[in-house]
């Protein structure tokens, strides 16, 4: 599940919450300043091949940097490009300061999905390099599919961008397995994004859940947290 948010201290379309794959939307986790104005869109997609809910057609058309829900499709290519051969095996840490505590240690591509950790899939990033992570994206057909600036920044600062549809499409085929992936690559990666029961985790820790947890319920979610020309951009 994801969703975005977007500020301004004047009106502007704000906030959009993505939910796929039978999953509550977690629109409960998103905190707005009261004075800012919110604009919102709601999609819930069923695996039946049903149309899916969707609040505001408008409002889910509109592209914006994924942030870090952008490790979702990267740790994928990852592995697919044999950067990251094994989920599990850690990467180091260099010791320098980072913002968060939880950064502060080698982390897995699975742990660095849990915790966001931004140097681990920037590290990824230039391993994978432009050439491959462009034609990655060609063939995952997720978002706009291409990019000018920085490798370490470009799913960060409106670069690459992608919408909430998007979002959802790229989601829906992934749990399907209709992706053009290696299905083992696609369970690892699914893995690395499924929450503690009735938690989300990202780089500050780990969060109660909002809505209502019905005990044999599977969450598998990413928030994430950007500035695109100063104005701050929010999925949770």
């Amino acid at each position: 599940a994801a969703g975005h948010r977007r500020q301004r201290s004047q009106p502007l379309k704000a906030r959009h919450v993505l939910a796929a794959s039978l999953l509550a939307a977690t629109a409960a986790l998103a905190q707005t300043a009261p004075a800012t104005v919110r604009h919102e869109c709601v999609l819930v997609q069923a695996l039946d091949g049903s149309k899916p809910f969707v609040s505001d057609a408008a409002e889910c058309t509109v592209k914006t940097a994924p942030a870090s829900t952008f490790k979702v499709p990267h740790a994928l290519i990852a592995l697919e490009t044999g950067v990251v051969t094994d989920p599990d095996a850690l990467m180091r840490w260099d010791g320098m300061k980072q913002p968060f505590p939880t950064w502060e240690t080698p982390h897995s591509l699975d742990s660095a999905m849990k915790a966001s950790v931004l140097w681990f899939y920037q590290r990824t990033a230039a391993l994978i390099g432009r050439e491959r992570m462009l034609a990655s994206l060609k063939r995952l057909g997720y978002g706009s599919d291409a990019y000018e600036g920085e490798q370490a920044s470009f799913w960060l600062n409106g670069d690459l961008a992608v919408s909430p549809v998007e979002q959802l499409d790229f989601l829906s085929r992934l749990v399907r397995y209709e992706l053009p992936a290696t299905r083992a690559h696609v369970d690892s990666v699914k893995a690395a994004f499924l929450m503690p029961a009735r938690s989300i985790t990202n780089a500050s820790g780990t969060h109660p859940f909002k809505l209502t947890w019905p005990a044999p319920l599977l969450v598998r979610a990413k928030t994430g947290n950007a500035t695109v020309n100063g104005e701050p951009r929010t999925w949770v």
